[in-house]
């Protein structure tokens, strides 16, 4: 069995992180080889096959090996964007990779402690981390009055579906053009809640995850399921 477990970030203006994912218990049992190899912190060689001497390399903007932490994928992908977002710019961070790369888990981690800070938290995803720090960063700001709203929802087949919303199943949504605003776009009748903290985050994590779509594929069951999580700050 060859594995080529790959995850890939990209941020803003195209800067494209692989994070390597590490080999799990079943892949060591099954004495599944790697064909991706880390040289250094911006370049990998991916073989052709296992063992084989035809490989490719590649250079990117950071590469994450196996051993990466969550918070060291955090500091560099997304911390530097937080500054650009209070300055009123829009940002996106997009995990991509193949079913069992690790995207859930990068994106969102693992419920844990709520009075663990971001920094020390080690099971936190990008989604949870990036609200705690950004609550921080507004306290040191001592803005009088700011308002984060999350939204949630899931590109299915083609269409639109809320997780948010307060129907027992997700409601189908649509997508309109803003005529207003060259290639700008606008979801009607998408919910958003307030946060406060990061326990409430987690539970619209959860919620959400809840009504996802669940029709089986070779891969996975919700590798047609593209979840999308938007953040919108007020100052």
């Amino acid at each position: 069995m060859v594995l080529l477990a790959v995850l890939i970030f990209i941020v803003c203006y195209y800067l494209i992180f692989p994070f390597i994912r590490p080999i799990s218990n079943l892949e060591r049992n099954n004495k599944s080889a790697t064909i991706v190899e880390v040289l250094n912190n911006k370049e990998v060689i991916v073989h052709e096959r296992p063992y084989d001497k035809l490989s490719k390399k590649y250079k990117f903007d950071n590469v994450f090996e196996p051993s990466s932490k969550q918070i060291e994928v955090y500091n560099i992908v997304v911390n530097p964007l937080l500054d650009e977002v209070l300055a009123g710019y829009s940002c996106t961070v997009f995990a991509y990779g193949q079913t069992g790369t690790g995207k859930t888990f990068t994106m969102e981690g693992i419920n844990s402690d709520s009075t663990l800070h971001w920094q020390s938290d080690s099971s936190a995803g990008i989604i949870p981390r990036s609200l705690s720090h950004m609550f921080d960063k507004l306290q040191l700001l001592e803005a009088q009055e700011y308002t984060i709203r999350v939204s949630f929802l899931e590109l299915y087949n083609g269409d639109l579906f809320d997780l948010l919303s307060p129907n027992d199943d997700a409601t189908k949504i649509r997508l309109y053009e803003d005529t207003s605003k060259k290639g700008a776009v606008i979801i009607h009748g998408l919910n958003e809640v307030t946060v406060h903290n990061k326990s409430e985050v987690y539970k619209i994590l959860e919620k959400g995850s809840e009504k996802r779509q669940t029709a089986a594929t070779l891969m996975n069951a919700q590798s047609r399921s593209l979840p999308l999580f938007f953040i919108t700050i007020e100052i």
